[in-house]
């Protein structure tokens, strides 16, 4: 049985990046192949460069797209590796990228990497295992105020302050382990009722951390943008409003010709447009589709084009 769901927006995302004969794309975020697979569905005569930084979605992925083995190259890596991996491949261009961002159906499967709250497991959440700061040390040797802070940030939690003091209480007596005891000691703070909410935003804040997502991604985005020929694409898939708002201000900065007060009497800031937006709103995804896979509930599409 496949430990992958759907890929969120699998036929619509690829279709924005308007595949074309002998083009070069890049799926920043493999997972489960899901949009490399639509590529190669389209057209069989171009290149992908692939990143992952989990492994086990590599090999996942390269029994999957066995057949295109010589058409795709994968990255064990963040996609912030991009222009490096390019430059080693002896490439200057890409015609288009897509971001698929946040975990993958199979981390949050996979029962012993801590992704997840639903299982006990030890407190892990790293997306490349072998990285070196897991939610375990986050969680048990972070000062009070820089936990705090994550949680806040983060996780948009508004209970922060209190789940943050019961953290550091509860460290002090013994480590805090697994993903259960980390859960329990939110849920005995904050009202039942947004009790699966608030576990759910202080593992979100826990992985952002750990995996540095949101750092990434803005290094992603501009990495991606200074190899885009012009009229390639940028395709950008987020489950949450921090994701969200770096892409959505990335974008909406690109596609500023100028950045000159108002009062100025003519430009003197040289900025140049370097992005045309596509999607005006962001796409959301349908009810067949969030049937299909539940992740895709919170998903938001977002599109620009290099002019």
């Amino acid at each position: 049985m496949e430990k992958y769901h759907e890929a969120v927006f699998r036929k619509k995302a690829v279709e924005f990046l308007n595949i074309k004969k002998n083009g070069i794309y890049v799926d920043a975020t493999l997972g489960g192949a899901g949009h490399s697979s639509e590529m190669f569905e389209i057209s069989t005569d171009i290149k992908v460069l692939a990143f992952d930084m989990d492994k086990d979605a590599i090999k996942f992925s390269k029994n999957k797209l066995e057949k295109f083995k010589n058409k795709i190259i994968f990255v064990n890596k963040n996609f912030s590796y991009l222009t490096s991996a390019m430059a080693l491949n002896y490439w200057d261009a890409i015609d288009g990228i897509i971001f698929d961002l946040g975990v993958s159906s199979f981390q949050i499967n996979e029962k012993n990497r801590g992704f997840s709250f639903m299982n006990n497991a030890k407190l892990d959440m790293r997306m490349l295992q072998n990285g070196n700061t897991s939610a375990f040390e986050v969680v048990n040797y972070y000062s009070e105020e820089r936990l705090g802070k994550i949680i806040k940030e983060f996780g948009e939690e508004k209970y922060w302050k209190n789940i943050t003091k019961n953290i550091v209480k509860g460290r002090k007596k013994s480590q805090i382990e697994t993903t259960f005891e980390l859960k329990n000691i939110v849920e005995k703070i904050v009202p039942q009722k947004n009790s699966i909410k608030s576990v759910a935003r202080v593992f979100q804040a826990i992985r952002i951390e750990v995996n540095n997502e949101l750092e990434s991604l803005k290094k992603g985005l501009e990495s991606a943008l200074s190899v885009l020929k012009k009229g390639g694409r940028i395709v950008v898939i987020s489950y949450h409003s921090l994701e969200d708002r770096i892409v959505k201000n990335f974008f909406k900065y690109e596609n500023l010709e100028c950045i000159c007060p108002p009062k100025f009497p003519k430009c003197v800031c040289d900025k140049e447009k370097r992005l045309d937006i596509i999607t005006k709103r962001p796409r959301t995804p349908s009810k067949k589709e969030i049937e299909k896979n539940p992740k895709a509930r919170s998903a938001k599409l977002r599109v620009a084009e290099r002019c």
